[in-house]
């Protein structure tokens, strides 16, 4: 089924006008969640881009230039007003996003072209801030977000207002990791990116069905599966971590995340999947997924689950008896 060619009135004061200013007040309060909301705020954060994927799906373009416009420039205001410039490019990067991520259910893409061409947008915007930072920082910018890191985990650990021995134990070996942690920062970026992407996809196809919007439901989340070719990948980090070069670890680590959190969603799609066929309540599946998501052996099992779905498809169909 084509997408369709025509799309609504352009907008004017009314329901329409207010459902508008409903979705641009929603992606800038999405974002400043983030700033003002310690640990938790992170969360809605993630869902920024998806006021604008409903606009554009709503109304298509040039109509739904107005959420990310506006949200753009009303957001950006803000956070300069509040000496928060630095954050400025991030809210850009989500906005964009969720234009991006619109137009692309408008034109019916796939699943992985959706969440691929969005992931790169957004990786792409990084990598020119990162360029930008490290000429500022005349090539000092990887000791300076060391630096950072170790004030920031002191930091945290004396607000505990404990000096103990252990405590000071667990600060030197923190310390100790800090080169690693920043070392793998690139693919901790590219999986979470990924994971935004993902969450935001599956709140426009939700919205899909529920408006009974034909033209953007194309097959179901359950069903997703990775394409199988990147599990060589899989296997080449595996073996290159056998390596005794340290550089190729670190960009064998930086893979195995990104390729792991790949298949980690591959997972929620066959628990989701099963969840579904057993026609579970909704507070089981929400405890269910909590779980996945929140318990470190759980989401490792999960992703483990994603990657020998490529061997095993747990999905295949039943066959029917004779």
């Amino acid at each position: 089924m084509n997408a369709p060619q025509g799309d609504l009135p352009v907008l004017r004061p009314g329901s329409a006008g207010k459902e508008l200013l409903l979705l641009i007040v929603l992606t800038v309060g999405l974002f400043l969640s983030i700033n003002f909301v310690p640990l938790v705020g992170f969360f809605p954060g993630m869902l920024t881009p998806a006021p604008t994927v409903l606009a554009v799906i709503r109304w298509g373009f040039p109509n739904a230039w107005l959420v990310p416009g506006f949200s753009a420039i009303i957001g950006s205001l803000i956070l300069y007003l509040l000496d928060l410039s630095d954050s400025i490019p991030y809210l850009l990067a989500l906005i964009g996003m969720g234009a991006l991520m619109g137009y692309g259910f408008r034109r019916q893409w796939s699943t992985e072209k959706i969440i691929g061409i969005c992931s790169l947008f957004v990786i792409g915007m990084a990598g020119l801030f990162v360029m930008v930072a490290f000429t500022e920082t005349k090539g000092e910018m990887v000791g300076l977000m060391e630096q950072d890191l170790r004030g920031a985990i002191s930091a945290a650990l004396k607000q505990l207002g404990s000096s103990s021995p252990e405590t000071h134990e667990l600060e030197s070996k923190l310390l100790e990791t800090v080169p690693l942690i920043v070392r793998i920062i690139p693919g901790v970026l590219v999986a979470c990116t990924l994971t935004v992407s993902w969450l935001n996809l599956l709140i426009s196809l939700r919205y899909c069905r529920a408006a009974a919007i034909e033209y953007c439901v194309r097959e179901k989340l359950t069903l997703w599966k990775a394409p199988e070719f990147i599990v060589w990948f899989v296997i080449a980090g595996g073996l290159t971590l056998l390596l005794p070069v340290g550089d190729l670890k670190l960009a064998a680590i930086n893979l195995l995340i990104v390729m792991g959190t790949i298949y980690f969603l591959q997972g929620v799609a066959i628990v989701a999947f099963y969840l579904e066929r057993w026609k579970l309540p909704g507070y089981v599946k929400g405890f269910v997924y909590a779980v996945v998501f929140l318990q470190q052996f759980a989401s490792m099992a999960t992703a483990a689950l994603g990657l020998f779905d490529v061997w095993f498809d747990f999905r295949k169909p039943k066959k029917e008896p004779a």
